[in-house]
């Protein structure tokens, strides 16, 4: 597996993350690097972890999960506001 598809991997775990999407692990024994999972940084806040998908998403043209994120990010504001 090449770098990009790598990183690739590595965004789309992240969106899922992001989205609470349930992804389901099934452990195995390979050491091959296509078989690695991928978490995000956990010094990274939610925002953060947000902006960075956003960017990598614009790139890549995917623009459903554009949008679904900037749903999570402004929904996110609203709860901040709502708090104050």
């Amino acid at each position: 597996m090449e770098g990009y598809e790598l990183v690739d991997k590595a965004m789309n775990v992240g969106y899922n993350m992001l989205m609470g999407n349930d992804i389901k692990f099934e452990p195995n024994d390979s050491n091959e690097v296509e078989d690695m999972i991928f978490i995000p940084d956990p010094e990274q806040s939610e925002m953060e972890l947000a902006e960075d998908l956003l960017e990598y998403f614009i790139a890549e043209e995917e623009y459903e999960k554009c949008a679904n994120i900037r749903d999570v990010i402004n929904l996110n504001k609203t709860i901040e506001i709502c708090l104050k």
